[in-house]
């Protein structure tokens, strides 16, 4: 866990996207942003303890705040001033807020939930308020080095599990529009441990690791690390020490309106980070996406209308 706290001090010196630039808590904001924003002002203790509380939060009725302080190997009184600068009264009030946003419901507690399923109204207008939290928090300077990161690197792997496969899967289609070796991973039929053997400095990671993340993917990125290869984390407000070991990490607001969360924030932030990537390439994009033109054109003729397909 020290580590964590050494790594994280390092990443602010850094200018590390992980904290909010600038930005201060308001009343109505959820644990995560609350903790973004007072972040530096933490002692490394309180610290230990917010990293607890990240990871634990989309359980925490599961926890009592001694087990939480145990966690982080902190005092009960160092947790309750924690609490009580975040703005709770206590740690109840904080887990009644939770509970109360339900930011960090899983789909079982969303359906058992008393309210009634949001209307598609509701459900759009929280995906519109997702990419307006997106464009005011994500910072210019880790966009930018996220971009930078990208284009610069020789081979660039993607991987992704569970809900972040399929932004994996999207990320890795429109990257390799405009620049080659993008690979998905793991590919059909081999282990990462074959997928990843060869890294190096010239390499680079891209990572999706909205929740839940598996315990391997923590693994995986530590390996990648050794090898000194870079990695780009995209994730959601929850992930502490996954980010640690992410040489830039984006995060998207992901709340839903009701029984999943919301992909659109990054969905969108994917898109543009592929177009950014395509602009920093310049040429070497431009004739990249003219082959690919003229390949659809020598594979996939287009079929005039009225045109009769073979028989048989």
């Amino acid at each position: 866990m020290k580590d964590n706290f050494h790594e994280m001090e390092k990443m602010k010196e850094r200018g590390s996207p992980d904290m909010s630039e600038g930005r201060s808590a308001a009343p109505g904001d959820g644990v995560d942003a609350r903790i973004a924003a007072l972040f530096d002002q933490l002692t490394e203790s309180e610290k230990r303890l917010a990293e607890v509380v990240l990871e634990a939060a989309s359980d925490l009725s599961a926890f009592t705040a001694g087990e939480l302080a145990a966690r982080a190997d902190v005092s009960a009184a160092t947790a309750a001033r924690f609490f009580r600068r975040l703005g709770y009264e206590s740690y109840g009030d904080l887990r009644r807020s939770v509970r109360n946003a339900r930011t960090w419901g899983s789909p079982l507690y969303e359906l058992s939930s008393t309210e009634r399923p949001a209307d598609f109204a509701r459900h759009v207008a929280q995906d519109i308020e997702n990419l307006q939290r997106l464009a005011a928090e994500l910072p210019a300077a880790a966009l930018a080095d996220a971009v930078d990161l990208l284009a610069s690197a020789k081979r660039l792997h993607v991987i992704g599990f569970r809900n972040s496969a399929a932004l994996a899967a999207y990320a890795r289609g429109l990257l390799a529009h405009v620049k080659p070796d993008v690979r998905l991973l793991p590919l059909a039929g081999q282990t990462l441990a074959e997928d990843l053997v060869g890294l190096g400095p010239d390499d680079a990671l891209l990572v999706f690791g909205f929740r839940r993340r598996p315990p391997a993917l923590r693994d995986l990125m530590a390996v990648v690390r050794d090898t000194g290869a870079r990695i780009l984390l995209i994730t959601d407000a929850s992930a502490a020490r996954t980010a640690h070991l992410a040489h830039v990490t984006l995060r998207c607001p992901n709340q839903g309106a009701s029984l999943f969360d919301s992909y659109v924030a990054p969905m969108s932030l994917i898109s543009h980070l592929a177009s950014a990537v395509g602009a920093a390439l310049g040429e070497a994009a431009e004739s990249r996406l003219a082959m690919i033109e003229d390949l659809h054109r020598r594979l996939e003729p287009f079929m005039p209308a009225g045109r009769r397909l073979p028989r048989g």
